[in-house]
């Protein structure tokens, strides 16, 4: 906006170090023609030169997780079994996106369709010998390294915060149907939420601005009153009460809970009342975890049935996930279902003595590629609750540790409470030195 910049300079620099640095890292499993890029850049500086200008998003490059529908390029959802498919149209959160001035530099690697909090064919920017996390691992690495500056991703179970607590970066996902899934590849259709990633709160408040709204092609969208996230950003938090959840501290590395720890004493110094909580207990994040991934992945079994005689096209590991789950007996899915009515209701019902909850997003920094299988359920434990019953959630960087990887942290608001999130996130990395990788 100040002519500092330009959407062709920004776009080029996305390029440079797509070039410099995805042949290692392996963000991207499609990146458009430059020339094709540039084209759209260009014409989104002509339109600011004569003073069209779309909204702070306008000439600014995004990345799109491979699982969420762009016009022009493959959705594989990092799978053989979706190769050469082609969509019509783009995603509702990515035609708004686009609509907004964003430049679409590709898609970014998945695990294979996002049933994994692990994105084992990437590598993480801080260290290549571990993994970025998943499933929205190569969106992540993509901006921890700036070959984008925001990127779209989905959270079914813990998809956009896992990633961005082992990358150093921003991951939000917004309260149930505020956002449209539609354009999304089906994970579970009663889980999933567009996902938004990116390096600061700010940019995540200004891309919820440009994707909120109900869509005619969401059943689950809500139609409510538009808000300007961005006026959460850099408020003024005294006084807001945060329970810090210790039962999500069980099992935590040493030096993750240092540095959550040290986050806690961040927001005690800018006038946060901090309060421990034994809510939920660790029988309901024991609980919400596994009965969220029956939930998940009964319902991904369900809609995986349209690709017939796809078995061996799928890896092991998924192929295993979507056999499984297809034995599941109904009074079991059902079961889930109570508990998760229950929880959801209990949760909310806390969440009236407090403003947000407080946890680390994992107990443990990025695992190594060679081990980050064993990680499934330490990586997504304190994730999980919080898909499963739709309440709002964001991940931000609390620091590093000693061997120089990302700790998160992560904020829990009652449904709607996305400002008080977004604020507390604002608020706490607006203390935090966090390095570039």
């Amino acid at each position: 906006a100040d002519g500092s910049t330009s959407a062709v300079e920004q776009t080029q620099l996305a390029l440079e170090i797509i070039r410099a640095q995805n042949p290692e890292l392996n963000a991207f499993v499609h990146v458009p023609s430059e020339e094709s890029l540039l084209e759209i850049a260009e014409s989104l500086d002509r339109e600011r030169e004569s003073t069209r200008v779309r909204g702070s998003l306008h000439g600014v490059p995004i990345s799109v997780k491979d699982v969420v529908h762009v016009k022009g390029m493959p959705t594989t959802s990092s799978s053989k079994v979706m190769e050469g498919y082609m969509p019509d149209d783009d995603a509702t959160a990515v035609r708004l996106l686009r609509d907004a001035g964003a430049v679409i530099m590709g898609k970014t690697h998945t695990h294979e369709f996002a049933l994994g909090v692990t994105t084992a064919q990437s590598r993480n920017p801080w260290d290549t010998g571990r993994d970025p996390g998943g499933s929205s691992g190569g969106s992540a690495v993509s901006l921890a390294t700036q070959m984008s500056l925001l990127s779209v991703g989905t959270d079914t179970r813990a998809s956009i915060r896992v990633p961005a607590a082992l990358c150093g970066i921003v991951g939000y996902k917004p309260t149930f149907g505020i956002v449209s899934t539609d354009g999304i590849i089906t994970l579970s259709w009663s889980m999933d939420h567009t996902g938004l990633q990116a390096r600061t709160t700010e940019d995540v408040a200004m891309m919820v601005n440009a994707t909120q709204g109900v869509d005619s092609r969401d059943p689950s969208s809500l139609d409510r009153s538009a808000e300007d996230y961005t006026d959460f950003v850099n408020r003024d938090v005294s006084g807001l009460r945060v329970g810090v959840a210790v039962n999500g501290l069980i099992g935590a590395d040493a030096e993750v809970q240092r540095v959550f720890e040290e986050s806690i004493e961040a927001l005690r110094s800018l006038g946060v009342e901090i309060v421990e909580t034994e809510i939920p207990s660790d029988e309901d994040f024991r609980l919400a975890t596994s009965l969220g991934l029956i939930v998940s992945r009964v319902e991904a079994a369900a809609f995986h049935q349209s690709f017939d005689n796809a078995g061996p096209l799928y890896t092991t590991p998924v192929f295993e996930q979507l056999d499984e789950a297809s034995k599941v007996v109904a009074v079991d899915y059902v079961n889930a279902q109570r508990f998760r009515a229950e929880f959801q209701e209990r949760m909310a019902a806390h969440l009236n003595d407090f403003d947000a909850l407080m946890m680390p997003t994992t107990l443990v920094t990025a695992p190594k590629v060679e081990e980050s299988d064993q990680y499934l359920i330490i990586l997504s434990r304190n994730c999980i609750p919080w898909s499963f019953i739709g309440f709002p959630v964001i991940s931000v960087p609390a620091g590093l540790t000693s061997e120089r990887l990302p700790v998160g942290a992560q904020f829990v608001g009652a449904p709607f409470d996305d400002g008080i999130v977004l604020a507390l996130s604002s608020a706490l990395e607006s203390v935090t030195d966090m390095p570039a990788p």
